[in-house]
């Protein structure tokens, strides 16, 4: 069962401002390693597009560039790609980092 991704919400809806990224990242899922595409991120999540389907509620260890893993929850899904939320949100110093491109 998968959910709608909430393309059509306002950005005044959301929790922190999304940003368009496109960087490949790892993340693990239980003890396998994947490579996926990161489309976007803000301080309390990220969209992911990879080869293998999540599911909602589903707990994965996402590599930002320049972080250590840090823990999210698949909160939706449609085929291939997954809304995540951080189970710790990102600093606002650490986002603005990532997204500046100064975080490798």
């Amino acid at each position: 069962m998968s959910a709608e991704p909430s393309e059509d919400r306002s950005q005044h809806e959301r929790r922190s401002e999304r940003r368009p990224l496109p960087v490949r990242v790892q993340y693990r899922r239980s003890v396998v390693r994947l490579v996926a595409q990161m489309l976007d991120l803000s301080q309390h999540g990220l969209r992911l597009a990879g080869m293998e389907r999540l599911h909602i509620g589903e707990s994965v260890w996402i590599t930002l560039p320049g972080l250590p893993p840090r823990q999210a929850k698949v909160v939706w899904t449609d085929r291939f790609e997954a809304g995540c939320v951080f189970v710790e949100p990102l600093h606002s110093a650490v986002f603005e980092a990532i997204v500046s491109g100064s975080m490798s």
